[in-house]
């Protein structure tokens, strides 16, 4: 098409040079052929300058439909760079809270732990405290005990004492009536009378009957009937009865009054086992008055005799049970921290006891 022009434009300039050298003939055959020419400008023009401007609309509608599409594109980029702004924003913030968070529970859990062991602390010093005022209690308790022996000695001498110048006087009595007159006997004398006195049986009283009043033996007589009297046999060896161990009597009544309900007066007798017995039965008997100061409510009562037990005998079989009854006694006194630690110690110290699973199990509970 740009050829066609050209030679066009190179006719037209040349046409003028031409015509006046050129015939008539030839001068229509040139106007015959521009005229073809411009038929087929006119016609280029109709169709394919009109191609090319419907391409050209085409062209520029999906133009303007991508500009349109980049906007929306750029738009939703400038959206989604705020929203990542913000949510960059929001991470650093919770980053933040999480770390003074994190900060502020390690302060409190350092703060609890701290308290933790402070109580730790304190009711170990609780204890300790506990044992003194029992050992406190052992030395008052034995004191009390010998004081109470010396004073049942001190009556038992008096009694004594009064019974033989009872004797003294019976004796002096019958041999006034005798008739002998009043005879003064020595100490040793005495000593003998009471002895014979005490081991013969008294025989049976005589009968009185009337009679005439009896004549005083002369000298002579009396003398003969000293020598025909027989000499006084020894009285018998008195044989000791066997007797029962008193204490585990004492024991075996204490538990038949326990099993009845009878708790104040088998606390009586435990506390004379544990207190005058020794090995596995003073223990039995002190761990029994626990439990019976525990059944009467009395828990701060049986939670010092608990102690002498996990104390005094850490390796015996009953101190796991002592440790077990100890933390439920602290239980029912409200005081579960104590009673945390009890049982956290049983299970430390005997974890292989029967007692371990139940301290397990109340531990859990609290």
């Amino acid at each position: 098409m740009k050829k066609s022009l050209r030679n066009l434009v190179l006719l037209l300039l040349v046409a003028p040079f031409l015509m006046q050298c050129a015939t008539q003939t030839e001068v229509e055959e040139l106007r015959y052929q521009l005229r073809i020419v411009n038929k087929k400008i006119d016609d280029m023009r109709s169709t394919t300058v009109g191609q090319l401007q419907k391409g050209q609309a085409a062209t520029t509608g999906q133009l303007d439909q991508l500009e349109q599409e980049i906007l929306t594109l750029r738009n939703q980029l400038e959206d989604t760079y705020h929203l990542n702004q913000r949510l960059s924003e929001q991470n650093k913030e919770l980053e933040t809270a999480i770390s003074t968070v994190a900060q502020e529970e390690a302060v409190k859990r350092e703060q609890a732990m701290k308290r933790l062991e402070e109580l730790e602390r304190e009711k170990e010093a609780k204890l300790a405290e506990i044992n003194q005022q029992l050992q406190q209690q052992q030395e008052n308790v034995k004191a009390i005990q010998q004081a109470r022996l010396k004073e049942a000695e001190r009556k038992a001498q008096e009694a004594a004492l009064a019974a033989e110048m009872a004797r003294s006087k019976t004796v002096a009595a019958s041999n006034e009536v005798r008739g002998s007159g009043p005879i003064r006997l020595t100490a040793e004398q005495k000593k003998s009378v009471r002895d014979l006195t005490a081991e013969a049986p008294q025989p049976p009283a005589a009968p009185v009957s009337p009679s005439p009043q009896p004549t005083s033996p002369s000298p002579a007589v009396e003398e003969t009937a000293q020598q025909a009297a027989p000499a006084a046999e020894p009285p018998p060896a008195v044989v000791a009865p066997v007797v029962a161990d008193p204490l585990q009597d004492a024991y075996s009544r204490a538990k038949l009054l326990f099993d009845g309900g009878k708790y104040g007066d088998a606390l009586v007798l435990f506390e004379q086992v544990a207190s005058e017995g020794s090995g596995d039965e003073a223990i039995e008997g002190r761990f029994m008055t626990g439990e019976a100061l525990f059944n009467m409510k009395e828990y701060d009562k049986a939670i010092m005799q608990y102690q002498k037990i996990i104390s005094q005998y850490p390796s015996h079989d009953l101190s796991p049970a002592a440790m077990l009854q100890q933390g439920i006694a602290f239980e029912n006194l409200a005081d579960k921290d104590t009673a945390k630690v009890i049982y956290r110690k049983l299970l430390s110290r005997h974890g292989a006891a029967p007692e371990a699973s139940q301290a397990e199990e109340r531990l859990g509970k609290l």
